[in-house]
């Protein structure tokens, strides 16, 4: 009975192994790991007398989403 236990036990231990092999990310180097993500702004274009205002939370906490507003 013991030796069924065992089996049970390694046969889990070894599933466990392979699953959690395969989850760490595979970087070439170091280095890629440190990098911070980059933000990458979009230019908007609003016509001729109007201006982009980003989105935020506006007077009384009510929130806006960006938009063109004249100026």
């Amino acid at each position: 009975m013991r030796a069924y236990m065992f089996g049970l036990v390694g046969a889990f231990a070894i599933a466990a192994a392979l699953q959690t092999a395969s989850a760490a990310p595979s970087a070439p180097s170091g280095a890629a790991l440190a990098s911070a993500p980059t933000v990458v702004l979009i230019a908007h274009h609003c016509g001729q007398g109007y201006r982009w205002v980003p989105a935020g939370y506006a007077k009384h906490g009510k929130y806006r989403a960006a938009h063109c507003a004249p100026v």
